[in-house]
């Protein structure tokens, strides 16, 4: 019996050996074809074959269905497609980062944006003072955990109102023509109890004090406890909201990308609230008054200390 891939060679000749054996599969599964796989890879079909077959004996069965042409996917490979393009991704992102990290950028985590030309600006308005700023969406949790553990220079956090620096209104959108909306609109009666309006909370609100809020004013005011939906992805959010049946809690800066109407509720005033943090020097020195607002514009809103 052959020595299991790891067993075979060095830890880091057969980390490389595994990426180029994923980067390969990867491309035979995008292109249905080697030699196609080959030209992307800038290598010859024997490689490709040779490094997808050392990838099969590491995970224990064949990937590529060879018999076919296009050249498809055997069940393990279509089970694993996945991972591997995740894999790919991480490898991307950690050469990313040791490139920002040669070059001296200030890496910036901020939210998820619904306008990425805003957070352009932000890093044109950091390159006039003589400073290259990277900047990556990320989840809540992710943001701070990349934080704490010392791979970004900076990130937007959410915090508690009284420590922020920004503040982001919150209300409900849908594709409607209605002008306002109330919270009691949306309490179920008996004949629809079982379809009533869904208020879809998305990950970046999905815990903290602002939920809480939200969970207990709705209840308040006589809506259901199902009617709080948690949306892990926006699209099936999105997909709600645009058939008229769904609320998405949002700003309005996100409404208008999505091209959704956005309604302030009175009796729900929620906002998200961030704080920048850094750990770096360069971070904290880098974001002035100035970078400050085009960071709210991005975010939708202003600083607190324009209002």
């Amino acid at each position: 019996m052959r020595m299991p891939f790891s067993m075979r060679v060095g830890h880091t000749v057969a980390v490389v050996d595994l990426l180029n054996g994923v980067r390969a599969f990867a491309a035979v599964a995008r292109r249905g074809s080697f030699s196609a796989a080959a030209d992307d890879e800038r290598t010859t079909q024997p490689v490709i074959s040779r490094r997808i077959a050392a990838l099969e004996e590491v995970l224990g069965g064949p990937l590529i269905e060879r018999d076919f042409r296009p050249v498809g996917l055997t069940p393990l490979g279509r089970a694993l497609l996945s991972n591997a393009q995740t894999l790919l991704t991480a490898e991307r992102a950690l050469v990313d980062a040791a490139a920002s990290y040669r070059r001296g950028a200030v890496r910036l985590l901020v939210p998820p944006y619904p306008d990425a030309a805003l957070w352009a600006a932000v890093r044109l308005r950091a390159s006039a003072t003589g400073v290259e700023l990277d900047i990556e969406e990320d989840g809540r949790d992710s943001r701070l955990l990349r934080l704490r553990g010392g791979e970004v220079d900076a990130a937007i956090l959410p915090v508690e109102s009284a420590r922020a620096d920004w503040l982001v209104p919150l209300g409900l959108a849908q594709s409607t023509d209605q002008r306002q909306l109330t919270l009691a609109s949306l309490r179920p009666t008996r004949a629809d109890r079982e379809r009533a309006a869904r208020i879809v909370v998305l990950p970046e609100d999905s815990e903290g004090a602002l939920l809480s809020t939200l969970r207990d004013t709705t209840a308040r005011y006589g809506l259901a406890a199902r009617q709080i939906h948690h949306a892990p992805d926006l699209v099936p959010a999105l997909a709600g909201s645009l058939a008229g049946d769904d609320w998405i809690l949002c700003s309005r800066a996100e409404a208008d990308a999505w091209r959704l109407t956005w309604l302030p509720v009175k009796e729900l005033p929620l906002s998200r609230t961030y704080r920048l943090d850094t750990i770096s020097q360069r971070g904290t020195e880098l974001f002035d008054m100035n970078l400050r607002r085009d960071v709210a514009a991005a975010l939708g809103t202003a600083p607190l200390q324009d209002r």
